[in-house]
């Protein structure tokens, strides 16, 4: 719901220069139709069949951008109470469906659940390139765990502001690789209406509201 009302909003100059253009042309015909009759052979009048059938086009078409503008203007209204509501959301945790974060100053914090029956566990932290900057291995014990990570390399470089992804390999006893559900957990800093999708801006970026997993309650 809250995405199709940011969409609708991104339509609203749409309209607007649709029901601009529908009244340009309109008074083209309007023209076109007044000279036509002030010059037509009196004993061969024009058929104004053809006209009227215009005429009741134009209307309408009138009439549904008409209809498109109300609607665009009462999801505007709800577009700014739905802003309203995600207010909430400013300076809270969330928890984001994404392995995928952007550096910042306070680094990056993922979360990520271990199934039952690992055997060994390493992670992977690789840049935008492609290049691993950060490996280690984890511990195995079933269950959530957080990876805090500041920025720095294997090497001890501090990196710049970039995005980074956590790749994280498990196994269990037999050898197969488990899937590790991974997420991104930051705090809210401001909301954005204004592309077409609603988003909240955090520490590790950009996200859609369709990716928030949670809203973490602060002790």
């Amino acid at each position: 719901m809250v995405d199709a009302v940011s969409s609708f909003v991104s339509n609203q100059t749409n309209v607007s220069n649709s029901s601009s253009q529908l009244a340009e042309n309109f008074d083209t015909f309007l023209s076109l139709l007044t000279a036509q009759l002030q010059n037509q052979d009196p004993l061969e009048p024009v058929d104004s069949t053809q006209f009227t059938q215009q005429l009741v086009q134009f209307s309408g078409v009138e009439q549904q951008i008409q209809t498109n503008q109300n609607l665009g203007d009462l999801i505007a209204m709800t577009a700014s109470s739905t802003a309203a509501s995600l207010s909430n959301y400013l300076g809270k945790t969330i928890e984001i469906d994404s392995l995928t974060a952007d550096l910042g100053d306070d680094g990056i914090e993922w979360v990520y659940d271990l199934p039952q029956g690992v055997e060994s566990a390493d992670f992977a932290i690789i840049s935008e390139l492609g290049r691993t900057v950060y490996s280690g291995e984890l511990d195995t014990d079933a269950g959530q765990a957080e990876l805090n990570w500041s920025g720095s390399t294997d090497g001890g470089t501090n990196l710049l502001d970039g995005t980074y992804t956590l790749v994280i390999r498990a196994v269990d006893g037999s050898g197969e690789t488990l899937n590790v559900p991974v997420h991104v957990r930051s705090k809210v800093n401001a909301i954005d209406l204004s592309t077409g999708t609603t988003a909240l801006s955090t520490g590790a970026g950009v996200f859609t509201f369709s990716q928030i997993l949670r809203l973490i309650s602060e002790t």
